[in-house]
């Protein structure tokens, strides 16, 4: 299964800025400014990423990835605020993929629900083996908090936009209440409030699971993952979606 940095720590570096200053810099226009945005931009992923394969995201600094990706500072903070923007961007935009491809099987495929987690599972690991090291630098043994609460924010984004689109997978009787009224005592709380609060819980259950799993020496097998997933997500989320369900886009 697969979402989104809701807090400042692992938040998206901004790309609105153009290089300037030093060797990455110029005062061209047009496509040339456009080549070596991209040029810096694919230096410093590669720079993050290779750094964060040897010590937790927190521990490197501006100054570090800046020598190791070739730009100067001022370079630099045109296209982030931190190591740890640069490397949420990076991770985003491939787990913004898994989330697509889970929803997209949930609500539209018609497959069995095992076979939804399967390829969830697969699409995950698929991830997490790409950044292998990366990962269990940062999680094993919980060193890098930036990481464990993108992971955490990631699953939140997911189960929350299903939900969005789905609301009457939530379990318990509808509430007819506001969500800015408070829930009576045994109610189960408005709308809004539940997919909150359902998003959460099963977000950091998903990312405790990546974490037993990582500690696995390797090579880890893939189905003692999915196999665990499917088992342990609450029925609600997990079970088939109606045929007729409208597409994610």
């Amino acid at each position: 299964m697969s979402g989104h940095a809701e807090d400042a720590s692992a938040s998206r570096p901004s790309t609105a800025g153009t290089p300037g200053g030093g060797p990455d810099s110029g005062a061209e226009d047009g496509p040339t400014v456009d080549v070596r945005v991209q040029r810096t931009r694919a230096r410093l992923r590669e720079a993050v990423l290779r750094l964060a394969t040897e010590q937790p995201v927190e521990d490197i600094s501006v100054a570090d990835l800046v020598r190791a990706a070739r730009v100067n500072r001022t370079t630099f903070y045109k296209h982030a605020d931190s190591p740890a923007a640069v490397l949420a961007q990076v991770l985003y935009e491939d787990l913004d993929q898994v989330r697509s491809k889970w929803i997209d099987d949930t609500l539209t495929s018609g497959l069995p629900a095992h076979e939804v987690w399967e390829r969830a599972s697969a699409a995950l690991i698929g991830h997490l083996g790409r950044h292998d090291a990366l990962y269990t630098v940062g999680l094993v043994g919980r060193r890098s908090p930036v990481l464990h609460r993108l992971l955490v924010d990631h699953f939140i984004a997911s189960v929350r936009t299903l939900l969005e689109r789905e609301p009457e997978m939530l379990p318990g009787a509808p509430s007819d209440q506001d969500d800015t009224e408070a829930a009576a005592p045994g109610a189960y709380g408005p709308v809004g409030w539940r997919i909150d609060a359902y998003s959460r819980f099963v977000a950091h259950g998903e990312v405790g699971l990546v974490e037993a799993w990582l500690s696995l020496p390797a090579p880890r097998d893939p189905r003692l993952f999915s196999s665990a997933a499917e088992a342990m997500l609450p029925a609600w989320l997990s079970a088939r979606q109606k045929p007729e369900s409208a597409p994610a886009p």
